[in-house]
């Protein structure tokens, strides 16, 4: 059981160490939704409904989700460039960190580094951001040890009040 909490311990470090700061069209409070899709490779964020959120002045976006499976996904993300394809569409490029807790009968630990390319539209102004993101990501599989690579995607919107 020690073992298991030092792993994840240290999986929360390596997510949260994984980021840094960015600027985005709408710079205060953001929340959202997103669905969160596993499209190819051997593990990582588990598919679910996640919860988004970007606090004022502090330069992240973080997630949240949870499946049926059970499991447990995190990810922080850092907007390192982005910019504008034309009046409402706008693109992005990141780095960030997630960590995957899987609870059900093959318990598992994940956690590792993404490369988030998104794509915006902003029907409303600054008010109202509609997503579709893909992540190539890698990582490490704490317990049971192992590699482990993946591409995450998302589908989801985000509310700038």
């Amino acid at each position: 059981m020690m073992q298991k909490t030092r792993a994840l311990a240290f999986a929360v470090f390596l997510t949260c160490g994984a980021t840094g700061a960015f600027a985005v069209k709408g710079s205060g409070l953001a929340i959202g939704g997103e669905g969160a899709l596993y499209l190819a490779g051997s593990g990582g964020l588990p598919t679910s409904a996640m919860l988004l959120l970007h606090l004022p002045q502090l330069p992240l976006m973080f997630g949240i989700g949870v499946s049926s499976a059970p499991a447990i996904g995190l990810k922080v993300d850092y907007w390192a460039a982005h910019g504008n394809l034309s009046s409402i569409f706008a693109w992005y490029l990141g780095v960030g960190g997630y960590l995957s807790v899987d609870l059900g009968s093959t318990s598992s630990i994940t956690a590792g580094g993404r490369i988030p390319i998104g794509l915006q539209a902003w029907p409303v102004g600054e008010i109202l951001e509609i997503f579709v993101e893909v992540a190539p990501a890698v990582g490490i599989i704490l317990v049971p040890t192992g590699f482990d690579w993946h591409l995450q995607g998302a589908i989801g919107l985000r509310f700038w009040p």
